[in-house]
Protein backbone atom coordinates (compact mmCIF):
# COMPACT_ATOMS: atom_id res chain seq x y z
CA UNK A 1 0.00 0.00 0.00
CA UNK A 2 1.35 3.37 -0.91
CA UNK A 3 0.75 6.21 1.20
CA UNK A 4 1.84 9.72 1.23
CA UNK A 5 2.35 11.06 5.37
CA UNK A 6 3.10 14.73 5.65
CA UNK A 7 3.41 14.42 9.27
CA UNK A 8 -0.45 14.84 10.84
CA UNK A 9 -1.86 14.54 7.32
CA UNK A 10 -2.02 11.19 5.15
CA UNK A 11 -2.91 11.33 1.51
CA UNK A 12 -4.28 7.96 -0.45
CA UNK A 13 -5.32 7.10 -4.01
CA UNK A 14 -8.21 5.01 -4.77
CA UNK A 15 -8.12 3.52 -8.78
CA UNK A 16 -11.25 2.77 -10.57
CA UNK A 17 -10.43 -0.09 -12.95
CA UNK A 18 -12.15 -1.72 -15.48
CA UNK A 19 -13.33 -2.07 -18.84
CA UNK A 20 -14.09 1.40 -21.34
CA UNK A 21 -17.51 1.92 -20.70
CA UNK A 22 -18.23 0.12 -17.62
CA UNK A 23 -19.51 2.86 -15.71
CA UNK A 24 -16.45 4.34 -13.47
CA UNK A 25 -16.77 7.81 -14.59
CA UNK A 26 -21.09 7.35 -13.64
CA UNK A 27 -19.44 6.00 -9.88
CA UNK A 28 -17.10 8.58 -9.31
CA UNK A 29 -19.80 11.23 -10.20
CA UNK A 30 -21.84 9.27 -7.64
CA UNK A 31 -19.36 9.28 -4.99
CA UNK A 32 -18.53 13.21 -5.47
CA UNK A 33 -21.75 14.07 -5.24
CA UNK A 34 -22.34 11.96 -2.00
CA UNK A 35 -19.35 14.62 -0.94
CA UNK A 36 -20.95 17.42 -1.90
CA UNK A 37 -17.73 19.56 -1.98
CA UNK A 38 -15.66 17.61 -3.87
CA UNK A 39 -15.68 18.39 -7.80
CA UNK A 40 -14.92 16.21 -11.00
CA UNK A 41 -11.51 16.93 -12.20
CA UNK A 42 -10.55 15.86 -16.00
CA UNK A 43 -7.26 15.59 -17.99
CA UNK A 44 -6.79 14.75 -21.02
CA UNK A 45 -4.16 11.75 -22.30
CA UNK A 46 -4.14 11.55 -25.90
CA UNK A 47 -7.71 10.46 -26.85
CA UNK A 48 -7.69 9.05 -23.25
CA UNK A 49 -9.90 10.78 -20.45
CA UNK A 50 -8.32 11.26 -17.11
CA UNK A 51 -11.08 11.60 -13.94
CA UNK A 52 -10.25 12.58 -10.26
CA UNK A 53 -11.94 13.71 -7.25
CA UNK A 54 -10.49 14.98 -4.22
CA UNK A 55 -11.26 15.40 -0.91
CA UNK A 56 -10.13 15.47 2.89
CA UNK A 57 -12.41 12.93 5.07
CA UNK A 58 -14.65 14.57 7.57
CA UNK A 59 -13.54 12.41 10.63
CA UNK A 60 -9.98 12.47 11.95
CA UNK A 61 -8.30 8.79 11.63
CA UNK A 62 -8.11 7.57 15.20
CA UNK A 63 -4.20 8.83 15.48
CA UNK A 64 -5.32 12.01 14.71
CA UNK A 65 -3.77 12.18 11.35
CA UNK A 66 -6.26 14.06 8.35
CA UNK A 67 -6.74 11.86 5.68
CA UNK A 68 -6.78 12.69 2.22
CA UNK A 69 -8.31 10.67 -0.88
CA UNK A 70 -8.36 11.28 -4.23
CA UNK A 71 -9.66 8.34 -6.77
CA UNK A 72 -9.17 8.58 -10.19
CA UNK A 73 -10.45 6.81 -13.42
CA UNK A 74 -9.79 6.17 -17.01
CA UNK A 75 -12.51 7.09 -19.92
CA UNK A 76 -12.18 5.87 -23.19
CA UNK A 77 -10.28 2.94 -25.06
CA UNK A 78 -6.80 2.69 -23.21
CA UNK A 79 -4.29 3.10 -26.89
CA UNK A 80 -1.75 2.23 -24.65
CA UNK A 81 -1.20 0.02 -21.20
CA UNK A 82 1.16 2.86 -19.79
CA UNK A 83 -1.74 4.92 -18.84
CA UNK A 84 -3.39 2.14 -16.90
CA UNK A 85 0.01 1.31 -15.53
CA UNK A 86 -0.18 4.91 -14.01
CA UNK A 87 -3.57 4.55 -13.18
CA UNK A 88 -2.39 1.73 -10.88
CA UNK A 89 0.69 3.41 -9.38
CA UNK A 90 0.75 4.44 -6.12
CA UNK A 91 -3.06 3.27 -5.60
CA UNK A 92 -3.47 2.44 -2.01
CA UNK A 93 -6.75 0.47 -3.22
CA UNK A 94 -8.72 -0.40 -6.28
CA UNK A 95 -12.56 -0.94 -7.04
CA UNK A 96 -13.01 -3.12 -10.25
CA UNK A 97 -16.21 -2.20 -12.06
CA UNK A 98 -18.20 -4.56 -14.27
CA UNK A 99 -20.70 -4.01 -16.82
CA UNK A 100 -22.51 -7.26 -16.27
CA UNK A 101 -23.79 -6.78 -20.03
CA UNK A 102 -23.05 -10.10 -21.26
CA UNK A 103 -21.75 -9.05 -24.33
CA UNK A 104 -19.16 -6.94 -22.62
CA UNK A 105 -17.60 -9.94 -21.02
CA UNK A 106 -14.29 -10.27 -23.03
CA UNK A 107 -13.87 -6.40 -22.35
CA UNK A 108 -14.11 -7.28 -18.96
CA UNK A 109 -11.96 -10.47 -18.94
CA UNK A 110 -9.62 -8.83 -21.06
CA UNK A 111 -9.15 -5.99 -18.52
CA UNK A 112 -8.77 -7.82 -15.62
CA UNK A 113 -5.87 -9.28 -17.28
CA UNK A 114 -4.31 -6.27 -17.97
CA UNK A 115 -5.03 -5.14 -14.30
CA UNK A 116 -3.24 -8.47 -12.85
CA UNK A 117 -0.49 -7.75 -15.27
CA UNK A 118 0.80 -4.62 -14.60
CA UNK A 119 -0.05 -4.92 -10.89
CA UNK A 120 2.88 -7.82 -11.07
CA UNK A 121 5.04 -6.16 -13.55
CA UNK A 122 5.18 -3.23 -11.44
CA UNK A 123 5.61 -5.07 -8.01
CA UNK A 124 2.52 -3.80 -6.77
CA UNK A 125 1.04 -6.89 -4.31
CA UNK A 126 -3.01 -7.11 -4.51
CA UNK A 127 -2.69 -8.53 -1.30
CA UNK A 128 -1.75 -5.07 0.25
CA UNK A 129 -4.29 -3.27 -1.48
CA UNK A 130 -7.48 -2.52 -0.82
CA UNK A 131 -10.01 -3.68 -3.57
CA UNK A 132 -13.51 -4.54 -4.31
CA UNK A 133 -15.38 -5.14 -7.12
CA UNK A 134 -18.77 -3.67 -8.15
CA UNK A 135 -21.08 -5.24 -10.78
CA UNK A 136 -23.01 -2.50 -12.41
CA UNK A 137 -26.17 -2.23 -14.47
CA UNK A 138 -27.31 -5.63 -12.79
CA UNK A 139 -31.43 -3.83 -13.25
CA UNK A 140 -30.79 -4.54 -17.51
CA UNK A 141 -30.04 -7.71 -17.37
CA UNK A 142 -32.77 -9.54 -15.35
CA UNK A 143 -31.06 -13.16 -15.38
CA UNK A 144 -27.90 -11.74 -13.86
CA UNK A 145 -26.24 -14.05 -11.47
CA UNK A 146 -23.60 -12.29 -9.49
CA UNK A 147 -22.21 -16.36 -8.02
CA UNK A 148 -21.80 -16.98 -12.14
CA UNK A 149 -20.35 -14.11 -12.80
CA UNK A 150 -17.46 -14.97 -10.03
CA UNK A 151 -16.99 -18.28 -11.26
CA UNK A 152 -16.45 -16.89 -14.96
CA UNK A 153 -14.04 -13.98 -13.75
CA UNK A 154 -12.17 -16.72 -11.28
CA UNK A 155 -12.89 -14.60 -7.87
CA UNK A 156 -13.01 -16.80 -5.24
CA UNK A 157 -16.22 -16.75 -2.99
CA UNK A 158 -16.04 -14.57 0.13
CA UNK A 159 -12.67 -13.79 -0.70
CA UNK A 160 -12.81 -10.21 -2.06
CA UNK A 161 -16.02 -7.91 -1.07
CA UNK A 162 -18.33 -7.96 -4.24
CA UNK A 163 -21.29 -5.69 -4.76
CA UNK A 164 -24.13 -5.05 -7.58
CA UNK A 165 -25.24 -1.52 -8.34
CA UNK A 166 -27.91 -0.68 -11.01
CA UNK A 167 -27.67 2.15 -14.06
CA UNK A 168 -29.81 4.59 -11.96
CA UNK A 169 -27.57 4.04 -8.41
CA UNK A 170 -24.16 3.83 -10.26
CA UNK A 171 -22.23 3.69 -7.08
CA UNK A 172 -24.71 1.30 -4.89
CA UNK A 173 -24.65 4.00 -2.41
CA UNK A 174 -21.24 4.00 -2.36
CA UNK A 175 -20.58 0.23 -0.95
CA UNK A 176 -18.02 -0.71 -2.90
CA UNK A 177 -15.50 2.75 -2.67
CA UNK A 178 -16.69 2.53 0.95
CA UNK A 179 -15.65 -1.03 0.99
CA UNK A 180 -12.17 -0.17 0.33
CA UNK A 181 -12.10 2.94 1.97
CA UNK A 182 -12.83 0.91 5.15
CA UNK A 183 -9.75 -1.62 3.92
CA UNK A 184 -7.38 1.46 4.01
CA UNK A 185 -7.97 2.71 6.96
CA UNK A 186 -7.56 -0.66 9.24
CA UNK A 187 -4.49 -1.08 7.41
CA UNK A 188 -3.73 3.02 8.26
CA UNK A 189 -4.64 2.29 12.13
CA UNK A 190 -2.43 -1.33 11.91
CA UNK A 191 1.15 -0.57 13.59
CA UNK A 192 4.21 -0.53 10.86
Amino acid sequence: MTVEQDGRQVSVKVALAGAADSGKLAMLRAIAARFGYATVREHFIGAMRVHRVEWTEPAILPDGRILNVAIHSLTGQAEYNAAEELLLRGASGIVFVVDVDPAKFQATWDSLMRLSDNTRRNGYDLHEAGLAIQYHRADLYPDFDPQKLDQRLGVPPGLIPRFVSSSKEPDAEGLAFDSVLAQIKAKLAQPD
